[in-house]
């Protein structure tokens, strides 16, 4: 028996005695829920090679699956007992419920090799629960390392075994464009393969002289999204433009500043080629991030706009040319012009639109969600101007910092003393304290960051992930307490990590 739930529930309160569970599982639900349940289904039997028989309301079951529409959306109750009662107002809220019941037993129904067990003692419990933030998310970037269909599945089902419900996918750099746009044909033939990569740390100067590249089709992307519907992970897709242009330049020079043809750049950290401000850019990037946009209808849909350097424009006739006819002072005040327009088209067709704090830096439109990743400072300035946030400092959740101190760790991003570890995450605000209690409403939840330049392989993905997405889940789900609790239910997570194939980093031995 396990007591070693992540996220800690709101409200739990263990009673005497257990209950024995077998194979087959009888689950009541409605009808509409009933996909909930086959996923459920589907899950034991991978791992223990149990099946769960959906039955009839009123018929002897183990688990009975009810509505109750006053929930929250997400919220959801549980009851162990002879005849276990969940009960909750969406199908996420009985998926949540579901996954703290897998918890409840042992880390065998979390395997990703399948055993045989025979029956599962599972403690009596009830338990309350429904998460503080609507949005709970990790970024991933596909673009520095790509990450095939397989392994972005496998990331959802991690995602949802922490009740965390967006994965916002970084689609374009510098390095390499990962989704195949029909008008644009180059974009994948030419634009999404590098001819080399550093190896080691960029500053170190060497190369690998191997060619790196992938994209996603229509079809791939229609299969991560409805992998991740059925895990209640919404995806959000990026387009990052101005700025982290070079693939698109690569494959399409006209849109560049510049008469000398480009690569898609080897070297990690920001290129200072970006994309004209001419006309024929400006229809690109509405084109293309409609027609991405186009691939998920219910999603909002992420521009980027960070570190867009302005040195070609300051340098550029064209360019200075569009300053005057807009009366613009300072050459950044193109980059809205880029945001402007691919925020229109968006909100046109339905979606909602988040960038990175730089638009911050100038007029912002209506509406926007602000992902805040230079400082919490960022998102407290966001919310004084009257918009949502996602909070995502790079100082407390990004995952491509050293996960510690030691001299052991694998290259990151940034050298010692640049580390996160776990239980700075752990310790991390998602509102920030010097923010306006009558202005937290805008504070949407957060996100953690796993950037690709030093993540080549999914063991590694794995290790720059877990365990901190674990010390994440619960403080975006809004019930972090001490690392003095949080500690042993961390140690025996582990174990479920561990069966379900996870490379994690171990945790350090306690002096």
């Amino acid at each position: 028996m396990t007591r070693g739930l992540i996220p800690s529930p709101r409200f739990i309160e263990y009673l005497s005695g257990t209950v024995a569970w077998q194979s087959p599982l009888r689950i009541s639900i409605d009808e509409e829920w009933r996909g909930v349940a086959k996923t459920f289904g589907a899950d034991l039997e991978k791992s223990i090679g149990w099946s769960v028989e959906l039955v009839g309301e009123g018929d002897a079951c183990d688990v009975e699956i009810l509505g109750l529409p006053e929930l929250d959306v997400e919220a959801f109750q549980i009851s162990v007992a002879a005849r276990t009662r969940v009960e909750a107002s969406s199908p996420a809220g009985v998926a949540y419920a579901l996954t703290v019941l897998r918890q409840l037993g042992p880390a065998s129904l979390w395997s990703d090799v399948p055993s045989a067990v025979a029956s599962i003692e599972v403690p009596c419990v009830v338990i309350q629960d429904g998460p503080a933030f609507a949005w709970r998310g990790l970024h991933l970037d596909v673009s520095r390392h790509f990450f095939d269909v397989k392994t972005v599945c496998r990331l959802i089902d991690l995602l949802a075994a922490h009740r965390l419900n967006r994965l916002h996918l970084h689609l374009n750099d510098d390095q390499g464009w990962r989704v195949e746009i029909p008008s644009w044909p180059r974009l994948s033939e030419i634009g999404s393969t590098r001819r080399s990569s550093p190896v080691g740390h960029e500053d170190d100067g060497v190369d690998d002289d191997t060619p790196h590249g992938g994209f996603y089709s229509a079809s791939d992307l229609e299969s991560i999204r409805h992998h991740a519907a059925k895990r209640f992970v919404q995806i959000v897709p990026e387009i990052d433009l101005p700025g982290h242009a070079q693939a698109a330049i690569a494959a399409y020079p006209e849109l560049g500043n510049v008469t000398d043809s480009l690569e898609v750049w080897t070297r990690w950290g920001i290129s200072d080629h970006v994309l004209s401000v001419g006309p024929r850019s400006l229809e690109f990037a509405e084109d293309v991030v409609l027609y991405v946009a186009s691939l998920f209808p219910d999603s909002p849909v992420h521009i980027g706009g960070d570190e867009c350097p302005t040195i070609e424009w300051e340098q550029s006739s064209d360019a200075q040319s569009v300053m005057r006819d807009h009366g613009f002072h300072e050459a950044r005040q193109l980059q809205g012009l880029f945001t402007k327009r691919m925020a229109s088209a968006l909100e046109r067709e339905g979606h909602e639109v988040l960038a990175w704090d730089e638009v911050l830096d100038a007029e912002v439109p209506k509406g926007m969600v602000v992902v805040s990743w230079r400082s919490s400072a960022k998102g407290v300035e966001a919310a004084k101007r009257g918009l949502d946030v996602v909070m995502a400092p790079m100082q407390f959740l990004y995952f491509d910092w050293l996960n510690s101190l030691s001299p052991d760790e694998p290259v990151a991003l940034a050298p010692a003393p640049f580390a996160t570890t776990w239980e700075k995450v752990y310790g991390f605000s998602v509102v920030p304290p010097d923010l306006d209690p009558e202005l937290a409403h805008h504070v949407r939840g957060a996100q953690a960051q796993l950037w690709s330049e030093y993540i080549t392989t999914r063991d590694h993905l794995d290790y720059m992930a877990f365990p901190r997405l674990a010390a994440f889940s619960e403080v975006v789900w809004g019930t972090a307490s001490t690392e003095t609790d949080f500690r042993p239910r961390l140690e025996e997570h582990v174990e479920r990590l561990a069966a379900m194939g996870v490379h994690y980093r171990p945790l350090d031995v306690d002096e």
